[in-house]
């Protein structure tokens, strides 16, 4: 509670910075951005830890998912899960710092290298904080061996999937491209959380975690990209 009460004057004084022309709107909203999921991810991480709050959605949604799973769409379910896993995502940041490379990109290939590396620490470091146990061995559908929280398919495929599609977002012009990059890479990071609990090796708050923590990260380094960038852009626009 005093994280969220923390996070809201947060925004309540980014937003008086802005009416005063200290802070400009792209800025601040990257700061509340920041804010606001730090403050959600403390909190339900001290839920986890506790064994409270918002866990109190983990096991009545488990019970609910693991009779309802269906022949059809557990294959489907297990494909998803491959596309997001950590090898699968860490190639696709691979091949994208290869053509970045090739591309002399140098500041996009920084961006995605670190976006990825840092998905990846987060993940082993409060796997091992944390240290919480996955949902019971007889409802799962696929063997993982590690700590539960949070979801490293979760949390690495939002970072990875969310900065090349900002990346490319700010390079094409075409408003209808834009959209439908974002809406597809928004609705494969939804599914790739989903089957995590369709297959039972997460509970609710682990995905959660991994959308939230993936969205925190991803948003501090984009945000670093972009003001980084901007010098560049300014001194690239003036005349000769």
């Amino acid at each position: 509670m005093v994280l969220l009460v923390l996070a809201l004057l947060t925004a309540v004084a980014t937003t008086v910075l802005v009416r005063r022309g200290v802070l400009r709107w792209a800025g601040s909203l990257a700061l509340i951005a920041v804010a606001m999921l730090t403050a959600g991810v403390a909190e339900l991480t001290d839920n986890v830890v506790d064994r409270d709050g918002a866990t109190g959605i983990d096991t009545t949604t488990m019970n609910w998912v693991v009779p309802h799973r269906t022949g059809w769409l557990t294959p489907i379910a297990k494909a998803i899960s491959d596309l997001g896993d950590t090898t699968t995502m860490a190639a696709v940041a691979a091949a994208a710092c290869a053509w970045f490379a090739y591309r002399r990109r140098w500041p996009q290939l920084l961006l995605t290298g670190t976006a990825t590396a840092g998905a990846g620490l987060i993940v082993v470091t409060l796997k091992a904080i944390v240290g919480r146990q996955r949902p019971p061995v007889v409802d799962r559908l696929v063997t993982e061996t590690n700590q539960s929280y949070p979801s490293g398919h979760t949390l690495g495929s939002t970072v990875v999937v969310g900065v090349l599609t900002a990346l490319v977002i700010l390079a094409v012009r075409r408003r209808a491209v834009q959209i439908a990059v974002g809406v597809t890479a928004a609705a494969f990071v939804t599914l790739v959380g989903l089957s995590r609990l369709y297959l039972g090796v997460h509970w609710p708050t682990d995905v959660l975690a991994g959308w939230a923590i993936g969205t925190l990260w991803a948003t501090v380094c984009l945000a670093a990209y972009l003001r980084l960038r901007r010098p560049a852009t300014t001194t690239s626009a003036q005349p000769a």
